[in-house]
């Protein structure tokens, strides 16, 4: 990862747009139904896409879930905020968060003064996936 990245900030635009994030939400299970209460509990995964071309990563694979991105490292992640249709807070519990890089290009050439034993540096995409329980 490059010395000068600031994880906190999103991956700039040349036009100084925000930064596209694609959602995906996947219900797993709903747990819980409740009229009396007008409330809803159920499992959903998220996985948000971008591109952050700031970063390069080494040795990566053709499959996604092969690049995880280790714990601890810092990547820029979206912000989420969850409510529901009326405004009102949601309870929401994290069960859990990986980061994966996705390889959607060849490799760039090596740079001379910067070879390294099996270096690339590619186009990539970042999809955290976070898995959440909300009750609604």
């Amino acid at each position: 990862m490059l010395e000068t990245y600031i994880w906190e900030l999103p991956p700039p635009l040349p036009d100084g747009s925000p930064t596209p994030v694609s959602v995906f939400v996947n219900i797993t299970s709903v747990r819980e139904v409740s009229l009396i209460d007008l409330s809803i509990s159920f499992d959903m995964i998220l996985v948000f896409t971008w591109r952050d071309p700031r970063l390069t990563f080494q040795h990566l694979r053709d499959n996604m879930d092969q690049n995880p991105v280790r714990e601890g490292v810092g990547v820029w992640h979206p912000e989420v905020f969850m409510e529901d249709g009326d405004g009102s807070s949601v309870d929401v519990q994290v069960r859990g968060r990986q980061t994966f890089v996705r390889r959607v290009g060849p490799p760039n050439p090596d740079i001379p003064t910067r070879l390294k034993e099996g270096r690339q540096s590619i186009n990539i995409q970042i999809y955290p996936r976070t898995v959440y329980t909300m009750l609604i």
